[in-house]
């Protein structure tokens, strides 16, 4: 018997609608729902390869603790009942303020994370974090200090379209299609990118800086759209302030001093300027690249003024702002904690912004006692042994926690360092909530369970429930299972999980709306696009984007690493131990620029040792004319060579707290040849 299941991919976090379809109840063939919002029937490769990962035979399917070196099975019963002695232990012991839990991007973005924020809030922990903390939420918080909204590119209805340190041809192929439509009917298309992207050899203009410097290319356009008087006078005059301090401002960074900084010639930055203000409506793609910066936060709130003074904020085929469905508070009465968040002294307005700790201050914390011990962690759908900058360090202070716990599909690096791990199920074995209104789109969509757990394995929802309930916080997880919880959530709303169950392709809860701004002003403090931020003023910060020159390796270290690149078979450090993703990219490699490389000696396919001032690792090197001279590129989550075994974890955005992984010093030299070889290591 053939049955057809409308639910949402899950390998990655775009959340494109699929159809599974079942045959005598096992998962058979993916394809993608033609009039999904978010795909309108594309899927890419990962979305194909779904089935192997439900099947796979590296699955974790019951709960392990750790004796000694190695691992023994135990019931999730032991498994529940060992984790809450040791909770109720190191609160007792330490304060309930030395727990920290960190969610990665498989669960943080929907309902799940929406569990644990409440579990730990009942306990008293501030400490609740997710991968938003070093990925996504500095751009959130650059056009929410400048204009009170996030926002997302109209593809559909733009004449031109810019992708600022995006790849969505590995990471979202359905934008890259949306993309290739638009141009078709004869979009402009602005890239700007240090690597010769796919979609860079369609574009109108391709910008090639040298990586870190983007703040000062933003910049450098200001100055050409502002000096040539092709912003938007009346939108500048009725819904900005702080223009006149931006004119004077943009001064200091004339087309030849932006060109000196970024090597990008100063008649392409003019041309992209000017196609850019002038071929309206135009849009932006400003990838997560342009996080990993020490600049994070300072270069979104230039691309948002570059939004904002071109007339594109809020308009069919400009940037349009996100929303969301406004779910009932996971918060619970007094039951919160009497400490600050971690990194609420170092980044304030990350912590305020976000109310969560700032993960990548975890390790310097636990390593130091400081501003208090944090004894534990509950690592739930994350990989923070390859994820995290200055992996070494995050190893050791992983390491020292008196208590780790780990819940992943996988055993994973992290996984392997703790003290109970759990096995979880994948998103084809788990109902869950998707609201697409911070991706544009007013529609909201329940993932629906195609089949069973594997084994043991449990949703993550069922952990935390189970946990709670056992903790003594029952009274505050009552429900009997994941479907009464979303509708509990979803009280303040007109929608119900049994509309939801009745039209499984999911309803959109509003229409799209434009130019909001004009009925209630933006939501700042000034009710306008606040070029200059006097909130940002108040904290020391530089109220105007400022570029600041990126570290400098010297002689001693003469090139310039920049990590994170996308491969279209892999999602962060996720799936390179199934088969037919992995055979896409099987190996690691660095991209190395040819006439960089001819010039130290290196041959394509040898083996070199790439070396920073935090670590070294040996990698084969990928010669290439598309990347930049004096650049390398590395794609991190490898075990093998990985990435951030070479990253710093104390060179941070100030703002925000996200960690410099773009921009960073390096070196190489020769070593060998490297045997191909398939990892074994998901």
């Amino acid at each position: 018997m053939e049955e057809v299941i409308k639910t949402i991919c899950g390998m990655c976090t775009i959340g494109c609608g699929i159809r599974m379809t079942l045959r005598d109840g096992r998962l058979e063939r993916v394809e993608g729902s033609p009039k999904h919002p978010a795909n309108r029937g594309v899927v890419c490769t990962k979305a194909k390869a779904a089935l192997e990962l439900v099947s796979s035979p590296d699955r974790l399917t019951y709960p392990l603790k750790k004796k000694g070196n190695k691992w023994e099975r135990i019931s999730w019963e032991d498994a529940l009942e060992h984790i809450t002695r040791e909770l109720n232990r190191i609160s007792q012991e330490h304060g309930p303020q030395a727990m920290a839990v960190y969610q990665g991007c498989p669960v943080a973005l929907h309902d799940v994370g929406w569990y644990a924020k409440r579990f730990c809030h009942l306990y008293g922990t501030p400490n609740y974090s997710s991968a938003g903390s070093l990925c996504h939420f500095a751009g959130v918080m650059g056009n929410l200090l400048t204009f009170g909204a996030y926002s997302v590119p109209d593809y559909e209805n733009s004449n031109c379209i810019v992708l600022w340190g995006a790849n969505p041809s590995a990471s979202m192929l359905p934008h890259a299609e949306s993309i290739s439509h638009a141009k078709r009917r004869g979009a402009k298309l602005i890239v700007i990118d240090p690597r010769s992207i796919p979609l860079a050899t369609r574009a109108d203009v391709h910008l090639r800086p040298r990586p870190g410097t983007d703040m000062a290319l933003a910049l450098g356009m200001l100055n050409s759209i502002v000096s040539e008087g092709l912003y938007d006078s009346d939108f500048v005059k009725a819904w900005t302030v702080g223009f006149e301090e931006l004119e004077e401002h943009i001064k200091n960074y004339p087309l030849e001093r932006v060109e000196g900084i970024t090597g990008v010639d100063a008649w392409d930055i003019r041309k992209a300027a000017e196609i850019y203000a002038t071929a309206k409506p135009a849009c932006t793609n400003r990838g997560i690249a342009l996080d990993h910066s020490p600049n994070a936060v300072q270069v979104f709130r230039a691309l948002s003024i570059l939004q904002a003074i071109t007339g594109n904020l809020d308009v069919p085929g400009g940037d349009l702002f996100s929303g969301g469905l406004p779910l009932t508070s996971p918060l619970v009465g007094d039951s919160t904690a009497n400490s600050k968040p971690i990194g609420a002294d170092e980044h304030s307005l990350f912590v305020q912004f976000t109310s969560e700790a700032q993960a990548m201050c975890l390790p310097e914390a636990i390593l130091s006692g400081k501003p208090y011990p944090i004894k534990s962690m509950l690592v739930v759908g994350s990989n923070p042994l390859l994820t995290w900058p200055q992996s070494r360090r995050a190893g050791e202070a992983l390491n020292s926690l008196d208590f780790l716990v780990v819940m992943d599909v996988f055993m994973t690096e992290t996984a392997r360092l703790a003290d109970i791990v759990l096995p979880a199920a994948t998103f084809l074995e788990r109902d869950e909530l998707f609201d697409y209104g911070l991706f544009g789109h007013p529609y909201v969509m329940l993932r629906q369970k195609a089949v069973d757990p594997l084994g043991e394995s449990w949703p993550d929802w069922k952990f935390w429930f189970e946990l709670a309930r056992r903790m003594g916080y029952g009274e505050h997880f009552p429900w009997q299972d994941v479907k009464d919880a979303i509708d509990f959530q979803l009280k303040p709303t007109s929608v119900t999980v049994e509309e939801l169950s009745k039209n499984a392709g999911g309803v959109f809860y509003d229409t799209v709306k434009h130019m909001k701004y004009k009925e209630a002003g933006f939501s700042t403090p000034s009710q306008k696009v606040e070029i200059y931020s006097e909130r940002l003023k108040k904290l020391g910060y530089a109220p105007l984007p400022t570029y600041r020159e990126e570290e400098i390796g010297g002689a001693e270290y003469p090139l310039t690493l920049t990590t994170g690149a996308r491969i279209s078979g892999y999602f962060h450090s996720q799936f390179r131990n199934m088969p037919g993703l992995c055979q896409l990219a099987p190996n690691p490699a660095v991209e190395i620029n040819a006439e960089t490389a001819q010039a130290l000696g290196i041959g394509d396919g040898e083996t070199i040792t790439l070396e920073s001032l935090q670590g070294a690792i040996e990698i084969r090197a990928k010669v290439t004319t598309g990347i930049v001279p004096h650049v390398l590129s590395i794609a991190h989550g490898w075990g093998q060579a990985n990435a951030n075994a070479l990253t710093d974890g104390l060179d941070r955005d100030p703002i925000s707290g996200f960690p410099n992984m773009k921009s960073v010093p390096c070196r190489v030299r020769k070593v060998g040849t490297m045997k191909d070889s398939i990892p074994a290591s998901p």
